[in-house]
């Protein structure tokens, strides 16, 4: 599905539907971390040297438009890596208490 800006697209099944750059798996949430972090353009083309500046730029543009809703699927994806990461040390410390035992 096309959105109102040109090169950003959703598609179910697809990045979970979440906007992207189109013809790419490159979400507006990646940039959007980029750029919350003190990356510009610059680093963001430098990263992905085969997206288009200007596809860059749209991506911007529809985060700047629609930031709530991509700040949630950063922080979504945070809480996502958190919990995954606690479980992983959980079971790293239960596995070496086994190995004590």
């Amino acid at each position: 599905m096309n959105t109102a800006y040109p090169h950003i697209v959703r598609t179910e099944g697809t990045c979970g539907g979440r906007p992207r750059i189109e013809n790419s798996r490159i979400e507006v949430r990646h940039l959007a971390e980029m750029l919350q972090q003190g990356g510009d353009v610059a680093d963001m083309a430098e990263a992905y040297p085969h997206i288009e500046p200007v596809k860059i730029y749209a991506a911007l543009a529809y985060y700047f438009d629609n930031k709530a809703e991509i700040d949630e699927y950063i922080e979504m994806e945070n809480r996502a890596w958190e919990e995954g990461y606690a479980t992983e040390q959980e079971r790293r410390k239960q596995a070496m208490q086994e190995t004590v035992a």
